[in-house]
């Protein structure tokens, strides 16, 4: 994008700026291309937080002159007026100065259209402060949603966009065939679809582009039903204790320990690490060498963090520490990590693409346990193992609160983000779950080989 949306360091003085493209739609009104505000500071912290003042009053302006409102202009024009020589008037030299003739009505100014408003919207993330590579993940995701509004209903000007558009935007999305399948899309995806939309509309009614959020008035979420699944007294999701060590005593699965190439030995260890943490596919494929530590007291554990552009969580909770299991270690997970760089990743031949590092250890995993009778429709081979670790833990007497801090699921308490989870209390509580690797015989298959 031309506008920069994070402050701007001048490469002489230092010294950080706004810097904003002017809309094509009111560029004759302001009579730039371009604004520009000092934000008379060297510090990039300070620089931030003076950043997000002049952003809003950038937008106060660009509103002000949309509406006509030259008094309103020409205030906003000295609000934004900068120090010295580097920042030239906001309006053009001829802008006429204002009298106490009355105004001549303007125009009204023709509304943007969806696909103008998500890039505004985009250049309004700059002022979460997350970092870059969180944005462009954002951006894609959002920008999806809102292509897929344009491709099927058009790219309609924000005030044409009322519930009846959301109504039938819905119904094409719930009888769009899924990419590469013979099926339409799943109603989470649509749900999901509808949902970042929403923002991007919530976005328009608080920039007082539109008065309601087209997609909350819809009740489109009613219809497509609660995200949250009904409580089933059978458990599907989960695997039994007998199908986990079935799977795991296989010798085809003892094998690939040593595998080579994609998914290589990742196919041995990404199923042992998640039904052991609890932790997902993709938390376990994406870590570095440097996410395996042991901390003061000599206890191992793996840390779940977003640390680089190439690894993500799904929420603030997903942030996380998690004891290794004596049986682990006693697998061999650390000789993953001695002897190399810490800047590594683990599972190096993983490479990232559209379903993440672990896509490939996925559609692995699946034939395998068709092939040992495992298999269950309905159920996620992979994702199972979440499910199966709450499940153990509950059987094995391991407070909620500490499963939950394992598995980085948040209560929702406020309490809860108070102090630290203690690694030692985990760690004695996590020795309380049975021995798969011992009833599958791969401790002892592991000593003798």
């Amino acid at each position: 994008m031309a506008l920069i949306a994070q402050p701007f360091r001048h490469p002489d003085s230092g010294i950080y700026y706004l810097r904003r493209r002017v809309p094509d739609d009111i560029r004759s009104v302001i009579g730039k291309t371009e604004i520009r505000r000092s934000l008379n500071t060297r510090n990039h912290h300070q620089a931030k937080a003076a950043f997000a003042a002049a952003y809003a009053e950038s937008e106060k302006l660009f509103q002000q002159a949309r509406q006509g409102d030259l008094h309103g202009l020409r205030a906003a024009q000295t609000g934004m007026a900068s120090d010295g020589e580097t920042c030239p008037p906001l309006l053009s030299q001829h802008t006429p100065a204002v009298t106490s003739a009355p105004v001549p009505a303007r125009q009204a100014v023709t509304a943007p259209t969806l696909s103008q408003v998500f890039q505004r919207y985009a250049e309004s993330l700059a002022l979460s402060g997350r970092p870059e590579y969180v944005h462009r993940r954002h951006l894609v995701d959002y920008g999806r949603a809102v292509e897929r509004f344009t491709n099927a209903i058009g790219d309609l000007s924000i005030t044409s966009i009322g519930p009846t558009e959301i109504q039938a935007f819905a119904a094409l999305l719930t009888s769009t065939q899924a990419k590469g399948k013979d099926k339409p899309l799943a109603v989470s995806t649509v749900r999901l679809t509808m949902a970042r939309l929403s923002s991007v509309m919530a976005y328009a009614v608080d920039s007082g582009l539109v008065q309601s959020n087209p997609v909350i008035t819809s009740r489109i979420h009613k219809r497509l039903g609660s995200a949250k699944p009904k409580r089933c007294l059978d458990d599907d999701r989960s695997y039994a204790w007998s199908e986990l060590v079935k799977m795991f005593s296989q010798p085809e699965f003892v094998a690939l320990r040593h595998a080579e190439g994609r998914p290589g030995n990742a196919l041995f260890w990404l199923p042992l690490i998640a039904a052991y943490t609890g932790a997902r596919r993709e938390e376990i494929a994406q870590l570095y060498v440097s996410d395996v530590r042991q901390n003061s007291n000599g206890q191992w554990f793996i840390r779940i963090i977003d640390d680089r552009p190439d690894k993500s969580v799904k929420t603030d909770s997903s942030r996380r520490d998690i004891p290794l299991h004596t049986d682990l270690i006693a697998l061999g997970l650390l000789e993953l990590v001695q002897g190399n760089s810490s800047s590594s990743r683990i599972f190096p031949q993983l490479v990232k693409v559209s379903d993440g590092f672990a896509g490939i250890v996925s559609k692995a995993w699946r034939p395998l346990t068709q092939k040992w009778g495992i298999y269950r429709a309905g159920r996620s081979p992979l994702h199972a193992f979440r499910h199966t670790f709450k499940t153990l833990c509950r059987e094995a007497g391991i407070p909620k609160e500490v499963h939950d801090w394992i598995t980085g699921h948040s209560s929702g308490q406020v309490g809860d983000s108070y102090g630290s989870n203690p690694l030692s209390r985990m760690a004695k509580e996590l020795e309380k779950l049975p021995s798969i690797a011992k009833e599958a015989g791969l401790l002892t298959n592991t000593a003798t080989t």
